[in-house]
């Protein structure tokens, strides 16, 4: 069985202070005390809050890596754990799924994702927009990337650190969620576990829907074309 403190939960965070106490108490009670906070350069007191409760706080130097997705690239380079798991910072993830998660590792599977939707379950922080493009961007990936997915907007997943590194993700911004998932099944044995999503209790998401969906899909037709010229070599 994998230690637990092999495993660093690594949490992006901006402006999460109504949030994140309950999040980082969540984590540590399903026995999990290797915690990184991944922050965006918080104006509130989410560093504080983080840093009082024993965890560590990583803030790049790099102005381009403090952004979700940077944050999450620049914090797996600089990992020393042999596991990573990306945690949210909103209160919304379930920390048991964490336990779980370990046993399928333990099963050598090389990636766990985890789903809203699995079993055709719903998550409690839908709204009819998000619930909509989750939708259609799952459909998406399961048509053209041929991937037996559920759920490809929760970036809720634990992996070796070592096969992170060598995916050498680019993307900066929300969409690294897809790229880490597109890459991991094309290269890994990956497997998913549903996970409930609870609504958040404070705050507001930082998705901007509207443009993170418009960014999401140009991404998508962009590495689908690049698929078909690489298939036709």
């Amino acid at each position: 069985m994998i230690d637990k403190s092999d495993v660093e939960i690594l949490i992006p965070t901006l402006n999460e202070e109504g949030n994140i106490k309950n999040t980082i108490k969540g984590v540590k009670e399903n026995g999990f005390n290797n915690i990184t906070i991944l922050d965006g350069n918080s104006s509130d007191r989410t560093k504080e809050f983080a840093l009082s409760m024993d965890c560590k706080v990583y803030l790049s130097q790099d102005k381009n890596l403090q952004s979700f997705g940077g944050s999450i690239i620049s914090a797996i380079n600089s990992s020393e754990s042999k596991y990573c798991c990306v945690f949210d910072g909103d209160g919304s993830f379930d920390p048991s799924s964490l336990n779980l998660m370990i046993e399928k590792i333990d099963q050598n599977y090389e990636f766990v994702f985890c789903s809203r939707y699995l079993g055709g379950e719903i998550s409690e922080d839908d709204t009819l927009i998000t619930k909509i493009g989750n939708i259609f961007f799952t459909n998406f990936v399961k048509i053209f990337f041929k991937i037996n997915t559920t759920d490809v907007l929760f970036l809720y997943f634990m992996a070796k650190t070592e096969h992170l590194r060598s995916m050498n993700c680019k993307m900066l911004d929300f969409r690294i969620c897809i790229e880490i998932l597109i890459n991991a099944y094309s290269k890994f044995k990956c497997v998913e576990i549903f996970s409930k999503e609870r609504k958040r209790k404070f705050g507001e998401s930082k998705v901007n829907k509207f443009i993170d969906g418009l960014k999401l899909l140009s991404y998508l037709i962009t590495l689908r074309l690049n698929l078909n010229k690489n298939e036709k070599k």
